[in-house]
């Protein structure tokens, strides 16, 4: 198995396991955007390992979604060029979100200007302790247009590395 297979078999598992807990409300919003944020993580690192990046360089940074993620959404908007064509705006509004999921990782944070993060509680500016579990983080574009454009994307160029790998075995 290659890297860019086993970084989208992972990618997919992350995706599947965040839409199961976006069924239950009952949930915290951190665990559905904690495993939005790996999935995309993972599929950027897919994407790099199958243009030829290492595993040991990508392993070395969290810090990879804002400046992948456009691109590949860019790649499959214009290979669907017929669904998303007169909605230009959503390369451009899943480039914000893309840099706000990628401020979700715990190691990702603007040299602790954005200490808010899915995983870890953390100290607030004015010196309270938060949880994750307790803090809203004002996602709610990921159940907006442009949010479920991007998990449609997310879905599909998973699907495209996985069936590309299978037809190259």
């Amino acid at each position: 198995m290659n890297w860019d297979t086993a970084y989208a078999l992972q990618a997919r598992s992350d995706l599947e396991a965040r839409e199961h807990l976006a069924t239950s409300r009952r949930l915290p919003e951190c665990h559905e955007l904690h495993y939005v944020q790996m999935a995309c993580e993972k599929l950027c690192k897919a994407y790099l390992a199958r243009r030829g990046s290492t595993p040991e360089t990508l392993r070395k940074s969290h810090a990879y979604i804002s400046k992948i993620l456009p691109v590949i959404v860019q790649q499959t908007l214009s290979r669907e060029a017929g669904r998303f064509s007169k909605n230009t705006w959503i390369v451009s509004a899943i480039g914000n979100l893309a840099r706000q999921i990628e401020l979700l990782a715990p190691s990702v944070d603007d040299a602790g200007s954005v200490p808010a993060n899915c995983e870890y509680p953390w100290v607030s500016p004015n010196g309270e302790i938060t949880v994750p579990a307790q803090y809203s983080f004002g996602l709610t574009l990921l159940h907006e247009k442009a949010g479920m454009a991007l998990l449609k994307v997310l879905r599909s160029t998973i699907d495209e590395l996985l069936s590309s790998d299978e037809t190259n075995d």
